[in-house]
């Protein structure tokens, strides 16, 4: 599809791609290691690897140890995209005027960075640059929880006894659990590659879940009032 539509010029196999002078590996996170060490390792110097997954600690690892010397693997995250996946559901406007987050190391020069975050920006996006663990723990709560709650939602109220149907479906339900149409190859592969974070972000979740339970128990109108004030105060500032 892409051939007929002119938006590649041409298809080619992992060794002609690793003489490519930027690779950028764009397929679910768990495969995408193995695919930065069979590439990486054929790469010639001053060829540049990168990727566009939402976990980065082990991506980078990985990619940064498979390169040789003189070659370059810089970890990417564009924040944007769709809960559709697959060539059909291109847009050349996708990253305009979003943002994306490089996480180099000290193994990368400045003149990489440059390259890689150029490409970035002829696309229409901004960048900027975080530590790969930072990177991690910051995505657990702002996107990696949000998928696995939204996930969580739609589960519970599918595997209810009394079969609400879905077609009564409130806005708050078809807004907040738009996310969980996403692929779920992907997000298998994001919860698994970021576990121990995702953990962390679920059972900080948990708490404030438990908080919000006890206040509607107890009746407790100021408790609730003062939370959900807290929460919208914070989410207005988005």
């Amino acid at each position: 599809m892409a051939l007929a539509d002119g938006a590649i010029a041409r298809a080619c196999t992992e060794s002609e791609i690793a003489a490519c002078d930027i690779i950028v590996v764009c397929i679910p996170v768990l495969r995408s290691v193995n695919a930065l060490r069979r590439i990486g390792g054929r790469m010639r110097p001053g060829a540049v690897l990168t990727d566009v997954g939402s976990v980065k600690a082990t991506v980078v690892k990985a990619g940064q140890g498979a390169v040789p010397g003189g070659a370059e693997f810089v970890g990417g995250h564009p924040i944007a995209g769709t809960e559709n996946s697959g060539y059909p559901a291109a847009d050349d406007s996708l990253f305009k005027g979003r943002t994306v987050i490089l996480t180099p190391t000290k193994r990368n020069t400045e003149g990489t960075l440059a390259r890689v975050e150029r490409i970035w920006r002829m696309a229409g996006a901004r960048v900027l640059r975080m530590a790969p663990r930072l990177h991690d723990h910051v995505f657990a709560y702002v996107s990696h929880l949000p998928h696995a709650v939204a996930y969580a939602l739609v589960h519970s109220v599918s595997t209810l006894d009394s079969k609400v149907p879905l077609g009564y479906s409130a806005g708050g339900f078809r807004d907040f659990t738009r996310i969980a149409s996403s692929n779920p190859e992907m997000w298998k592969d994001i919860v698994l590659q970021n576990r121990k974070e995702v953990l962390g972000a679920v059972g900080h979740y948990r708490k404030n879940l438990a908080l919000l339970e006890r206040l509607i128990r107890r009746k407790d109108a100021p408790g609730l009032l003062a939370y959900f004030h807290k929460a919208k105060k914070t989410r207005d500032r988005l």
